[in-house]
């Protein structure tokens, strides 16, 4: 306390203990607050997953997330990532005639692919490989750079998962391609591509890759990339 102009002025002094006091509930209050977070967030994740198994709104989900279409006679096979079923596909269709040539679009898995693709009787002249994309909205620029490839008017089949097909699709759209049809591995599904039917075995085997695309779709919206 101490006297200023005839009047009194009191201090407070916050002593070491006091200081240390203050700031241990400050941290004990974001504790709090965090786990509350979490265990809202776990919850929400738990109803999430039953809602998607134990309804048809998996099913709806799966459907909408595929976006296949017969194929027509196109100027390049695209295959998007390392995945052995896609290169296999891409090559089976290169021998059905759909295309002379054929990309190989990856990053660590470019290499495999397109000796998968190789095996599978897609001469190495008429094959193309892109090692540089990291992700999904890589793959259209990656393309893109190539050399020959003309977004209005060149034709691409491009063969991924079936529930990528709609997010590659919104990319190479929005990187200004016009004609693309997308395709996913026939051997998975024993011919042409049939959407996930409707049941809990089915929504229970789908819903990893149905939540992962969701949560994609989330991502590739808040940065732009679609």
């Amino acid at each position: 306390m101490s006297l200023r102009g005839g009047g009194i002025v009191t201090r407070t002094i916050m002593t070491e203990d006091g200081r240390s006091e203050v700031l241990s509930h400050f941290v004990q209050w974001r504790l709090r607050t965090a786990l509350r977070v979490c265990q809202w967030a776990a919850n929400l994740c738990f109803l999430g997953a039953v809602i998607l198994a134990y309804t048809p709104v998996g099913y709806w989900l799966g459907r909408a997330l595929i976006v296949v279409v017969p194929v027509a006679q196109s100027d390049y096979i695209v295959i998007l990532g390392g995945d052995r079923s896609r290169a296999v596909e891409g090559a089976q269709l290169y021998r059905e005639g759909w295309a002379p040539k054929v990309i190989v679009t990856s990053n660590k898995g470019a290499k495999y692919a397109a000796a998968v693709a190789r095996a599978y009787g897609v001469p190495t002249a008429n094959l193309v490989i892109d090692d540089t994309s990291r992700r999904t909205a890589d793959h259209p620029d990656a393309v893109g750079r190539l050399g020959g490839i003309d977004r209005e008017e060149s034709r691409l089949i491009i063969v991924t998962s079936g529930f990528h097909t709609s997010r590659a699709k919104a990319c190479f759209i929005r990187a200004g391609y016009k004609n693309i049809r997308m395709r996913v591995p026939r051997w998975e599904a024993g011919g042409e591509y049939e959407p996930p039917r409707k049941g809990f075995t089915s929504s229970t085997r789908h819903l990893p890759a149905i939540v992962h695309e969701l949560l994609a779709w989330v991502q590739y919206k808040l940065y732009g990339w679609v």
